[in-house]
């Protein structure tokens, strides 16, 4: 049986169809440890809230990568006939300099503006953070954006509860609360002065200070980074597919692969304090994905494995 065991670990066909792993600890943006030094930016589509003339159907947010601090700026219009007539890069770039010329937030121009590919996000958005010397990133997945996207969850958790309050308290008026923008200051403050898991200090502390370091998003039950083994670069892997990589599509399916179909080694390595080793990967032809990887995402494979026999293809 073990024999067995052996030479099937040495099939190709067999390795790229794994199971892929249960658990996959997460490195934070621990690299970046300086507070205003990167900012991840997005909008938020909210619902109308029409005060005076103005309706707000916009929010505008900002996260300090290393702080976590937040801010989050209304967007609304007179007219909110043509919904993507409001939401630009003029209207951004407006929003943006708002913020970041106010004496009273702390956060300022940073190094690094980290968005989407959104068209908001071009243009005179583009303009203004090059007359700032602001270098302009675009996020290459959501995993990129993780940090505002849980913003963005605890922003919506914290607004909208009391929205469903003034519901219930106005069931036979037949009115749906749409007030969301007067709470926005408050809530913020409050995400802001909240501890949080990874820092273990709240934002308003931590954007005050000359270095912060984070813990990983998801941790590993085990040795983690400098006490970390780290896979030689001798290696040779297969990495973990996303879910449709190869085949498109969204969600794994049955029969999809689960691991690379070509082979790699390792182009570079990351070690930081708290944090799972990242790895770089590249072909022989000094090729690769982008993306980096934590261990549990990459198949280290016998050196003599072997590839289905060429009388497949012709039968």
């Amino acid at each position: 049986f073990r024999r067995s065991g052996d030479w099937l670990e040495k099939q190709a066909v067999h390795q790229i169809h794994k199971p892929h792993p249960k658990y996959i600890p997460c490195a934070s943006f621990t690299s970046i440890t300086t507070p205003n030094e990167v900012h991840q930016a997005d909008v938020l589509y909210m619902p109308y809230d029409k005060i005076g003339r103005i309706t707000y159907l916009f929010c505008l947010n900002i996260v300090d990568v290393a702080s976590r601090y937040k801010a989050s700026v209304p967007i609304g219009s007179y007219s909110v006939r043509d919904r993507k007539g409001i939401l630009t890069s003029k209207t951004i770039a407006r929003a943006l300099k708002e913020k970041y010329d106010d004496p009273e937030c702390p956060l300022v121009w940073p190094e690094t503006f980290l968005t989407d590919r959104g068209p908001e996000f071009r243009g005179d958005c583009e303009k203004l953070m090059r007359e700032h010397g602001v270098k302009i990133q675009k996020a290459k997945s959501k995993r990129t954006m993780g940090i505002f996207e849980r913003y963005n969850q605890a922003l919506i958790e914290k607004l909208f509860p009391s929205q469903d309050t003034s519901d219930l308290l106005t069931l036979h008026l037949n009115k749906i609360s749409r007030v969301w923008v007067k709470n926005l200051a408050i809530v913020v403050e409050y995400i802001n002065n909240s501890n949080t898991d990874q820092l273990g200090i709240s934002p308003v502390d931590a954007i005050e200070k000359e270095e912060v370091f984070a813990k990983p998003s998801y941790s590993r039950d085990g040795p983690i980074g400098y006490d970390e083994e780290q896979l030689s670069y001798i290696n040779l892997v297969r990495y973990l597919l996303k879910p449709g990589e190869i085949e498109g599509g969204g969600g794994r399916r049955a029969g999809n692969k689960n691991w690379s179909p070509k082979v790699y080694h390792i182009r570079e390595v990351l070690v930081q304090k708290n944090q799972p080793i990242l790895y770089w990967l590249e072909d022989d032809d000094c090729h690769g994905p982008e993306r980096s990887f934590v261990r549990e995402e990459l198949q280290v494979i016998d050196p003599n494995t072997e590839l289905p026999s060429q009388w497949v293809l012709s039968n």
